[in-house]
């Protein structure tokens, strides 16, 4: 009968008829009425794989306290051997208040091994008092083994099973990113074929905004999800952002007890996340995104599922890449295409354009230095000359004309020097000399050229700086010079003994330096024209180059020329903040 047992458990690969074709076997052949086969999982939970003549009620209790101190299935998992109790001898107090609804006065447990670090039992009773003899332990232990070796079979099935349908989800993977080039077709598809094979929820792929450091959801599948495509999360926040920050897969059994998760978009989706399974998304060594599977329908997440995840988000990354080569392919051709249409056309243009500008800068230069600034020196002159007392004393009247009259040219005189100075930078604007030079050196320089300025009105220049600075590929005079345009701006509608900050950080693309000041702020309405040349914020300011509104314009087109931005932040009575961001690798030889 043994023989008959064994052979019927082998030809199966279903875990609860082994267990049921064993159990059977075992009552019959010792000859009770009342027996079940358990086992527990990793988490220590019960699971009743068979039972007999078990009424469901006591099944509920038993499961729930089977593993308290002294029961008989704890005295057996903890020595791993099998155990005998009679009710009048053996019993334990936890014993008789779990058999007493059953009428148990005898019962034999023991241990088998299961696949996976599982454990369980085999439990038979008797109504009636009944010793076991060595021959019926021989052969329960001969029962347990069978189990065991039945079990061992189908988890193997199982795992074998889960190994063929990864394979094929692989494959289907890698079929679906070489016979499209459709990007939203082919990550819909891997984003169903991660919820299916995976038996998750829902998944989701974001991909990395490098510019603004946010993952963006470009895929998802799931009830609820269709509400995330487009939203945006920066860089570390949640457990995506978590992942994307360290390029390292993270799985999370239990989210509620992970600080890293994030619950605004379960509120946004109307879900509720239990364990997440999140992997980086790589092409070329280089991180583009992350792929997150939530909620595992049965059991948990494993080390296997996390293998799969990443297999076909690297696919997945490889469909991203074809898309993009091939978009930014066809981008191209038409580009070009039209590049070579219009070629000669533009060239020429262009080249009428640069004459005629250089000719019109010159014919600028010339009247600005020669027709209005040589008159305006005579004038000058004689109004020196007239203040000389060997003329003659001056009286209150002459003497205020006189003061006037200088006080005009020199606004006059300014300005004219202004113009000059814009004119003859736009001329060598073209001209820059770009080397790789120290950020601390053009910090320095910037320091020790606003001095003047700042000490002149008593006002603090407050630096920051970190203790180390990149070197960069640039041009350091005019760099300088545009962060004191900047300085210059915040000195002058700043009131006196105040403070201007000068704060430089650097970022993982990018440099930034920030200029802000405490004094008037600018208007809304003016914050788009401040970049325009000769616009005048304030009529009452004093005159001169700032005065002729070219300070800023000169910094934004020395930043423009290094492939940098310039931005402004203020806000009316309480200052306003300029920020110069340069990028740490320009696209230039």
């Amino acid at each position: 009968m043994l023989l008959t047992g064994s052979t019927a458990v082998n030809r199966s690969l279903n875990p609860r008829e082994i267990a049921q074709v064993s159990l059977r076997l075992a009552m019959r052949l010792l000859n009770v009425p009342v027996g079940l086969v358990m086992i527990f999982d990793r988490d220590h939970r019960p699971i009743i794989l068979a039972e007999e003549n078990i009424p469901p009620a006591w099944q509920k209790e038993f499961s729930n306290t089977a593993l308290l101190p002294e029961t008989i299935v704890r005295r057996t998992l903890d020595t791993q051997r099998v155990v005998v109790a009679a009710a009048t001898t053996e019993f334990t107090p936890a014993d008789t208040a779990l058999f007493a609804s059953l009428h148990v006065q005898a019962m034999v447990c023991f241990p088998f091994r299961v696949p996976g670090s599982l454990s369980g039992v085999v439990l038979l009773a008797q109504n009636e008092p009944r010793s076991f003899e060595d021959e019926d332990l021989a052969f329960l232990t001969a029962i347990s083994q069978q189990i065991s070796a039945g079990l061992r079979n189908a988890w193997l099935f199982a795992k074998t099973q889960r190994q063929v349908e990864a394979v094929q989800s692989v494959a289907e993977a890698a079929r679906m990113v070489v016979s499209s080039l459709d990007l939203n077709h082919i990550l819909t598809h891997i984003m169903g074929e991660v919820t299916g094979r995976l038996h998750t929820e829902a998944a989701a792929l974001l991909l990395l905004d490098t510019v603004r450091e946010e993952l963006e959801f470009a895929a998802v599948a799931g009830p609820s999800s269709e509400g995330l495509v487009g939203i945006r999360l920066p860089m570390g926040q949640g457990i995506v952002g978590w992942v994307a920050q360290h390029n390292e897969p993270l799985l999370v059994p239990d989210v509620s007890k992970d600080p890293r998760f994030f619950k605004g978009l379960d509120e946004d989706t109307a879900t509720t996340t239990q364990s997440v399974l999140c992997v980086p998304l790589r092409t070329r060594n280089q991180l583009i995104g992350v792929v997150e599977v939530i909620n595992k329908k049965t059991g948990r997440f494993t080390l296997a599922d996390q293998q799969l995840l990443e297999s076909l988000a690297s696919f997945a990354a490889v469909a991203i890449e074809n898309a993009r080569l091939f978009d930014e392919a066809n981008r191209q051709i038409e580009q070009t295409t039209l590049y070579a249409r219009d070629l000669t056309a533009a060239y020429k243009r262009e080249r009428q354009q640069r004459e005629a500008l250089d000719r019109l800068r010159y014919s600028f230069l010339n009247v600005v230095s020669h027709e209005l600034k040589t008159p305006l020196t005579v004038i000058l002159q004689g109004l020196e000359a007239l203040k000389t007392p060997r003329r003659g004393e001056l009286n209150a009247e002459q003497r205020e004309i006189v003061e006037m009259l200088e006080n005009q040219s020199g606004q006059l005189q300014r300005l004219i020097d202004g113009l000059v100075a814009f004119a003859t930078f736009s001329a060598r604007q073209g001209t820059m000399q770009f080397k790789i030079v120290s950020f601390a050196e053009v910090l320095d320089d910037v320091v020790a050229l606003a001095h003047f300025k700042t000490t002149r009105k008593q006002i603090t220049l407050t630096e920051h700086r970190p203790p180390e600075l990149p070197d960069v590929l640039l041009d350091k005079e005019r760099i300088s010079e545009a962060i004191v345009h900047l300085i210059d701006n915040a000195v002058k509608f700043s009131a006196e003994r105040s403070t201007i900050i000068l704060k430089t950080t650097v970022h993982p693309n990018n440099l930034r330096v920030a200029v802000t000041d405490y004094g008037k702020g600018i208007p809304a309405d003016k914050l788009d024209s401040i970049w325009d040349s000769f616009s005048q914020m304030n009529e009452t300011m004093e005159r001169g180059l700032e005065g002729l509104g070219l300070g800023l314009a000169i910094a934004r087109y020395i930043v423009e020329a290094h492939d940098g931005t310039i931005a402004v932040e203020s806000a009316l009575g309480k200052g306003s903040t300029f920020t110069i961001q340069l990028p740490l690798t320009p696209s230039r030889t």
